[in-house]
């Protein structure tokens, strides 16, 4: 890819000082973000990298999210007077469409296989067999939020970082541009007729974004999230409008699980190698690391998991 293929768009950058799922503040930044979906970006970070006059105008931190890496990069390092800091690596999980959905069942074991369907089944049994609602046309969008936001904000997702389904006219109106497009698809499962578990996911170039998920912590013995999106990928498979299914930025069992192919990735920002730049990489790359440690040790211990668990329902 040539570097005229890449897209840029000024946006707000933060970094967040956490430990654990703890934030204990953050950082703004005004930012140059390199919206390129991440599997059309080279492997090569110094393919992608900003020059130093890329920085002014109202721009004083670059970012790329989900940049390939075949190898190791260093956490910190300055080149040009620009100060290139690694804040997170991960494995970014995708999942195929183009096939069939008992081709992509084929990639399980067949005892995992069986294990699902009968979860699957269960579920659907238990609510007569129609226990899903997809939307994604314009006049869909109201009655999706109006059922999910009261989910949303029972996620820890939302308690803890933020990171609930928005609210709002100017979400909705967004999500209404989308369904007008064709790139729009949304879920609800139901149980009971009640909704305890929501999808929502945008495209772009035929490539569907896990953007918004969650379900009512009440029922995670269900197992919600599974079954909606075992659903989701089966309606997908039988609708083929779209060639993937990006599970995006970060890690998880979930991803893992549903996911076919892999990609090691790491989100880079780009600052001006300053004094003052140098003590907040510094700061959130020693806070990271105490917040690693932090996770290690109580993992040994045991504790993790439960502590998790308790800081979610706090």
């Amino acid at each position: 890819m040539g570097a005229q293929a890449l897209r840029w768009e000024p946006a707000p950058f933060t970094l967040s000082y956490r430990l654990g799922e703890v934030t204990l503040f953050r950082k703004r930044f005004d930012a140059l973000v390199l919206r390129t979906h991440f599997l059309d970006l080279p492997a090569d970070p110094a393919r992608t990298a900003p020059s130093r006059e890329r920085f002014g105008g109202g721009v004083s931190v670059v970012v790329t999210r989900s940049q390939p890496v075949a190898g190791d990069l260093p956490r910190v390092s300055a080149d040009g007077g620009v100060l290139r800091y690694v804040f997170a690596r991960y494995t970014r999980f995708h999942t195929d469409l183009s096939g069939d959905f008992d081709g992509y069942l084929a990639k399980f074991g067949g005892k995992t296989r069986g294990t699902l369907r009968r979860k699957v089944r269960k579920f659907l049994d238990a609510n007569g067999g129609d226990a899903m609602r997809e939307y994604r046309r314009p006049e869909d969008v109201e009655e999706f939020l109006r059922l999910a936001r009261p989910i949303s904000a029972l996620t820890y997702q939302e308690k803890l970082f933020d990171a609930g389904l928005p609210s709002g006219p100017a979400f909705a109106e967004e999500l209404k541009a989308l369904a007008a497009q064709d790139a729009l698809r949304a879920w609800l499962l139901f149980r009971d007729g009640e909704p305890i578990a929501y999808l929502c996911c945008p495209a772009a170039d035929g490539v569907l974004l896990y953007r918004y998920l969650g379900y009512d912590p009440r029922h995670a013995d269900l197992s919600p999230g599974t079954v909606l999106q075992y659903l989701a990928f089966e309606s997908l498979f039988a609708e083929r409008r779209f060639r993937l299914f990006d599970f995006t930025e970060g890690q998880g069992e979930h991803k893992r699980f549903f996911g076919t192919h892999e990609t090691a990735c790491a989100d880079i920002c780009y600052l001006p190698a300053t004094p003052a730049n140098r003590f907040w990489v510094g700061l959130h790359a020693a806070v990271d690391g105490v917040s690693v440690a932090l996770a290690a040790t109580l993992d040994r211990l045991g504790v993790k998991a439960r502590l998790k668990r308790f800081i979610r329902r706090l």
